[in-house]
């Protein structure tokens, strides 16, 4: 990993530091180790649940304050946030929150996921992704973020627009947000980049999920309807 890093990628991942290496801080010395030296961020991967994986959320929070690397790290999944207690849940809100520590959720199907609004109160950064796109581990991933808002909103039991909102938010901001993208967004001075669908509001379009969009590149029309412009 220190190779790929020094030829040129720019992130280094870890997986599940308990259940697939079964040594969780030779595990977070490994990674967090070489994110300090090559000054490159971090994602784990962490699908170990319940109080295991409770406890190494508590752990990589913990590296981070201590190497300062708030905003810099994501743990994707989570599973064991979804299936504590809500109290513990509001703590470890708090501790990422405060550790600067963004949380990744796909909504899947047959997990526990992390609680979507009791992190978003505390002050955590909580982003979406699509997970894999139709191979043999996920083939129900499209990369249709809005689709996965609407499944977020669903399994989270947001019904109110305020929520329904939140739940757009963390496909859109949230992944800008946790990435560090500069100029996203709709605003002036922003890269024009953007997807224009039929709805009255943002609520409508997350539970409505409308087929029909254009996508604009730097304010020009590049695709209608999945087809890109020039072709049939």
């Amino acid at each position: 990993m220190d190779q790929a890093i020094a030829m040129g990628c720019d992130l280094v991942g870890g997986l599940d530091p308990a259940s697939f290496d079964r040594d969780i801080e030779r595990h977070l010395d490994v990674v967090f180790g070489i994110a300090e030296r090559r000054g490159v961020d971090v994602d784990i991967h962490l699908h170990d649940g319940g109080t295991l994986g409770a406890f190494e959320v508590e752990q990589i929070a913990a590296r981070t304050s201590a190497l300062g690397m708030e905003g810099h790290v994501a743990v994707s999944h989570a599973y064991g946030l979804g299936d504590i207690s809500v109290e513990a849940q509001k703590k470890l809100a708090a501790t990422l929150a405060s550790a600067g520590v963004a949380i990744m959720t796909n909504a899947p199907g047959n997990h526990a996921f992390p609680p979507v609004a009791i992190l978003r109160q505390a002050g955590v950064t909580v982003f979406s992704g699509s997970d894999n796109i139709r191979d043999s581990w996920w083939p129900y991933g499209d990369g249709d973020m809005l689709g996965r808002a609407n499944l977020i909103g669903y399994r989270s039991g947001f019904y109110e627009d305020q929520d329904l909102s939140a739940a757009f938010d963390v496909v859109t901001m949230g992944g800008a947000k946790a990435l560090r993208l500069d100029g996203y967004g709709m605003a002036e001075g922003a890269k024009a980049d953007f997807v224009t669908l039929a709805a009255q509001h943002v609520p409508e379009a997350v539970v409505a999920v409308p087929r029909e969009r254009s996508v604009y590149k730097g304010g020009r029309l590049v695709a209608r309807n999945g087809q890109l412009m020039g072709r049939n």
